[in-house]
């Protein structure tokens, strides 16, 4: 007897996203964690703002020519509605559930969909929206990016521009536009040339509104690692990278609810692998559970690469206790052709082997050297830490100031910032206000030594940006100057006499070694730069308030981490 297959379908984030995960999503057998709209995840995770802007600035120029579904609540009924607009030719769709493709297995939602006005049939080309720059100035040699504007959406409005689109880092965008090419394909409005359009967070000017870039998805773009060609690297188009990771997806998917229908747990195409994704994946906790002394677990600093994790398993080698064991110079003539797509692929199994080796006796931090770490010293001693919003543009200035000429002092933190939407020019007159106090406050030691302590280069090569960008600025100039001989890089010293499974980050040194805490629960640079927003943007002045108060918290301990540091290295003997 045979049974009929469930029919299914994978959203555009399914080629992109990790197998396991649909994997997980059809088997049956398991507990399944509250259902998730794939979908509004990828949604949340671009601030929300940028993405109901763009589509502010859509509706307003475009009112006689545009269709917003975003009020239809239903996908079902959305699709049906998007289906309707594009056999009238609309010009414009927003929030477009495409109809769904149970032949191929897709479904998918297009933030906005732009006619070809050329056309004389009904063709769209999608669009998704990403709240980050996807273009880079060209170099000598490279082709110059088709672009277009929010006030000149349309194809045939577009020009080659001076810029690139950033396909080392956004080549997930072009593998979703795919999945949404074919789905318009399969329902009738596709164009030959498969064009996309990626609406990313690069601004022409304030009248055209945000850059819009148009690919051609059958240009080999996409570079990737063959184990089967002559030439390892080759390049591939989006449609045929696509349709690569969508074929594998629905393997793993067909697997799964074929298996789950004899009454067994099915057997697991696709094996779980610690990657970034998982911190924000419903289904880790299942993963987990069977990842309990695993390599790609246990190592979390420089970690090896899934396909390096999956090539020591096909060689026997699992967990951290395989790894600290296992014969490395033996192993090498096997596992290095096998992972030939990682630069320093030897370097980095000996080093991921080293951390194995703390790990399994428990240990943290490994000193390197012995004896006392010499590190120089001033009367007054300032630690400097500056934090940027995700625009990349320096909104605080962080000094901790310890007048060590006093027994018994106690350093004290003294920000300088701005909690508003910031350019270049509001942004170097932050800077000129802190080194302006700086500058200020140095003098009126009356020649008293001074050092400036900072963790990274971070900080004195911004300043040297700053005085290039204003090089009418006095205090800016003084300051860069100063730096030169006064500033002091205490990362520089870590790096020389430690290595920490963790890392050398401030973070991981401060708290395995000084047993530094933050008072907040999850400190990091990414997660500021959310604090940020919210410290601009939230909807009410206490949700503002409380996340200003959280990021100058924040950048407090980031001082007082490396003051405490600095303080435990010079306790050494």
């Amino acid at each position: 007897m045979t049974t009929t297959p469930t029919p299914f379908a994978l959203d555009q984030c399914a080629a992109t996203c990790c197998p396991v995960k649909t994997q997980n999503a059809f088997n049956a057998l398991i507990p399944h964690p509250q259902p998730v709209d794939t979908l509004e995840v990828e949604e949340f995770r671009e601030v929300s703002h940028h993405r109901s802007n763009v589509m502010k600035f859509l509706l307003q120029h475009h009112e006689e020519s545009i269709l917003d579904l975003s009020a239809i609540t239903d996908p079902k009924e959305r699709a049906l509605a998007c289906a309707s607009a594009m056999a009238r030719g609309v010009p414009i769709i927003l929030y477009a559930d495409l109809p769904t493709d149970w032949a191929h297995h897709r479904k998918g939602r297009a933030d906005v969909l732009v006619k070809d006005e050329h056309s004389k049939k009904p063709i769209y080309h999608p669009g998704i929206i990403k709240d980050r720059p996807v273009l880079s100035a060209t170099t000598k040699n490279e082709q110059g990016q088709l672009t277009g504007s929010l006030t000149r959406p349309f194809l045939h409005q577009a020009r080659l521009s001076a810029n690139r689109y950033r396909i080392e880092s956004q080549a997930d965008s072009l593998l979703q536009l795919a999945h949404l090419w074919y789905m318009i394909q399969a329902a009738g409005y596709a164009s030959t040339e498969a064009w996309g359009v990626v609406i990313g967070a690069d601004h022409e000017d304030r009248t055209n509104g945000c850059v819009i870039s148009w690919m051609n998805l059958n240009d080999k773009i996409i570079r990737a690692f063959s184990y089967t060609g002559t030439h390892q690297w080759r390049k591939y188009s989006a449609l045929s990278r696509y349709q690569h990771e969508h074929r594998f997806r629905v393997r793993v998917a067909t697997h799964a609810l074929q298996q789950s229908a004899t009454g067994r747990c099915p057997a697991l195409v696709a094996s779980p692998v610690r990657i970034p994704e998982c911190d924000m994946c419903e289904w880790w906790p299942e993963c987990q559970s069977s990842l309990t002394d695993d390599i790609s677990v246990k190592i979390e600093r420089s970690p090896l690469d899934a396909r390096e994790i999956m090539t020591l398993r096909n060689l026997g080698i699992s967990t951290i206790t395989d790894l600290t064991t296992m014969d490395i110079d033996q192993l090498l003539p096997t596992y290095l052709p096998r992972v030939a797509h990682r630069a320093g692929a030897e370097s980095r199994l000996r080093l991921a082997a080293h951390r194995g080796r703390l790990l399994a006796t428990g240990t943290r931090l490994e000193r390197l050297s012995s004896g006392p770490i010499p590190l120089p010293s001033a009367p007054v001693e300032i630690d400097l830490d500056i934090e940027t919003s995700a625009s990349n543009h320096v909104y605080l200035w962080g000094f901790l100031v310890h007048d060590r000429r006093e027994k018994d002092s106690r350093p004290v933190y003294h920000p300088i910032h701005r909690f508003q939407s910031l350019n270049t020019s509001k942004e170097l007159d932050l800077a000129e206000e802190a080194a302006g106090w700086l500058m200020e406050y140095i003098l009126s030691l009356d020649d008293t030594p001074v050092l400036v302590w900072h963790y990274s280069t971070y900080e004195p090569s911004t300043l040297r940006r700053f005085a290039r960008t204003n090089e009418g600025s006095m205090v800016l100039a003084w300051l860069n100057s100063f730096a030169q001989t006064h500033f002091i890089d205490l990362f520089s010293t870590v790096k020389e006499h430690f290595f920490g499974v963790d890392g050398l980050g401030l973070k991981a040194m401060a708290s395995a070694a000084a047993g530094f805490s933050w008072r907040d629960t999850d400190p990091s640079g990414l997660n500021s730069q959310y604090w940020f927003s919210d410290a601009i943007h939230a909807p009410t002045p206490e949700l503002r308030n409380a996340a200003r108060t959280r990021i100058l918290e924040y950048n407090e301990d980031d001082v007082r981490a490396t003051w405490a540091l600095r303080t435990w290295i010079r306790s050494l003997t």
